[in-house]
This record gives C-alpha cells, structure tokens and sequence, in this order.
C-alpha cells in the first residue's frame, strides 16, 4: 500500500516538475519582456510616460486646434510681439507662456510644433529603416557577390557629406514641403541602418536554425521573414526609437542654420531659431526656453525607451 502511494506521489510529482519545466522554458513575448524591463528600469518607465503624455497633448491638442487656429497661430501679431506669459507681472492675458517674436501665442505654437517634430522624427526613423532592412537583409543572407557590391554602394554614399549636400538640395528646391524635407533627410540617413541590419543578418544566418531551414528546402522568402526577421525586430524597434531623437535634433541644428522645416510649418526647430537673438536670449526667456526644455525631455525620453528595447536585444545586458 505504501508502495502504491509513493508511486502516486511521484507520478504528481513529476508531472508538477514537467509542468514547472515547460513554463520555464516557454517563450516570453516582445511586449511582455518590454515590461518587464521597464519595469526594472524607472527612468525607462517614467520617460514612456513622458513620451505617451507629450503624443496625447501634441495630437489631441493639434486636433482640437480648428483650421482657423491653426492658421491664428502662424499669424504673425506686431502689436503683440515679444510679451510675457500671463502670469508674470506685464503679461499678456490669455498668453499662459507669453508671445515670441512675431506675436504668436508659444503654447499653442509649441502643441503643433511638437506634433510636427515627433511626426517628421518617426517618418524620417521608419522610411530609413525600411531602406536598412531590405538591403542590410539582403546582403548579409546571400552574401557573397551580392554583399560585396551592397555595402560598396552604402560606402560609397556614406562618404557624400550629407549636411552640406542636404542644405544645398534644400536650397535648390522651389517649392519646399515638410515631405520632400524628410526625403531629404532620408537620403542621408539609412546607410548607418543598413550596415546595422547587415551584421545582424550576417551573423544570424550562419546559425544553426538558419542552415537546417535550408537543408529541408524552405524558401528564402519564408527563412527571412518567417524565421530571421523575428529576431531582429528588438534591435529594429530599438533603432527606429532612437532615430526618432537624432532626427528631432538634426532638424533644430538645421533649423538654426535657416535650412529647417518650411516656412509656415511650426517645428521645435522653427520655435528656438525664430528666437536666436542676443536680446531674446537675455531678456526674454518664455521665448526659447520652453522649446528647448521640450525638446531636451523628449530626445531624452526617447533615449531611455530605446536603450530598454536595446537591452531586450542583448540578454547579456537585461536587467531582469
């Protein structure tokens, strides 16, 4: 009798151990690492946060905003200019932070620049990295030939100066469009990506799982996107999340240059440059420093998001 219960404890004990094995062992999600990362990383979850708080103000704020204000906010207003927010003694009612240079209200000019400069960072971020995918993917897989006339290609372009030659197609334009400016931008921007993508998948494809796909005859359509892809979508999210920052930042270097968005679009680039003077930044404060403190939390939000999903990419360096 005994000898029956043991037998039965063990039974249930086994398979309490195979279950607990089979948990252990079964995959974890994209999104639920995610979590868990951020959550062992506060600065990461305070700055997804930010970034959540800053899209919902810039799209339903710019929503809310009819046409007319939209044009309101770009009229320029002479007898308004250059006034103090609201609540400083000299203010300007109905002005919470005050008028820039051509009368503008900031606040609401800061609401649409934000959506605008997130929007030209996350399309600039993902046509770039759309071009990286197919041709890193491409030649780091086949490889051979191909790679080598690829990344000779992406060499070669790489060593055009971009800044100069951006600012000189800027120039030339006649009729200048916040599209034909992130096409501009992209140019210049997906060799990085690219050669990124390409060891990625040069590494991943003289892998095991990679040569026994092969041997059994699938495709080279389904290995890539069916079995490689999956595994560089931690570095490509990561990579699209911080190109988004270097764009936001590259568009104020430009804009303060006199090459940024066009006229009449509001950018965080526009706000500071329209605000470049001695004068401003000495006395008139409301006029630059809004955007620049914008500007700052969001690239370092963005930052702290994408170095989370990097660490997702690594096991070596998640935290959890």
């Amino acid at each position: 009798m005994d000898n029956v219960e043991n037998k039965v404890d063990s039974t249930a004990t086994g398979d309490i151990g195979v279950e607990v094995f089979e948990a252990q062992i079964k995959p974890v999600s994209g999104i639920v690492m995610f979590w868990r990362e951020l959550k062992a990383d506060k600065a990461a979850m305070v700055a997804l946060i930010i970034i959540i708080a800053v899209l919902l103000i810039s799209v339903i704020g710019s929503a809310i905003l009819t046409t007319e204000a939209v044009v309101d906010v770009n009229r320029a207003r002479l007898m308004n200019r250059r006034m103090p927010p609201s609540w400083m003694e000299g203010g300007s009612p109905g002005n919470l932070l005050g008028t820039d240079e051509g009368g503008r209200d900031v606040l609401s000019f800061l609401v649409i620049a934000s959506r605008n400069s997130l929007f030209l960072g996350f399309a600039v971020a993902v046509i770039s990295i759309i071009i990286g995918i197919v041709i890193g993917i491409i030649s780091g897989y086949f490889g051979g030939h191909i790679d080598n006339v690829l990344m000779r290609i992406v060499d070669t372009w790489a060593m055009v100066p971009g800044l100069m030659f951006t600012i000189a197609l800027i120039t030339m334009m006649t009729e200048f469009n916040m599209w034909r400016f992130i096409g501009i931008l992209v140019m210049f921007s997906w060799m990085g990506r690219a050669r990124l993508i390409r060891g990625m998948a040069l590494q991943q494809s003289n892998l095991d799982y990679i040569h026994a796909s092969k041997t059994l005859g699938s495709s080279h359509f389904k290995i890539i996107f069916k079995e490689l892809m999956p595994n560089l979508v931690a570095i490509i999210a990561a990579n699209v999340v911080l190109t988004m920052s270097t764009t936001i930042g590259v568009e104020v270097g430009l804009a303060l240059l006199g090459y940024g968005m066009p006229v009449g679009t509001p950018s965080l680039g526009t706000f500071i440059a329209a605000a470049a003077s001695l004068g401003n930044l000495q006395n008139r404060w409301w006029m630059w420093a809004p955007g620049i403190v914008l500007m700052f939390i969001m690239m370092m939000s963005i930052n702290f998001v994408g170095q989370a999903i990097t660490r997702i990419a690594d096991p070596r360096q998640r935290r959890v």
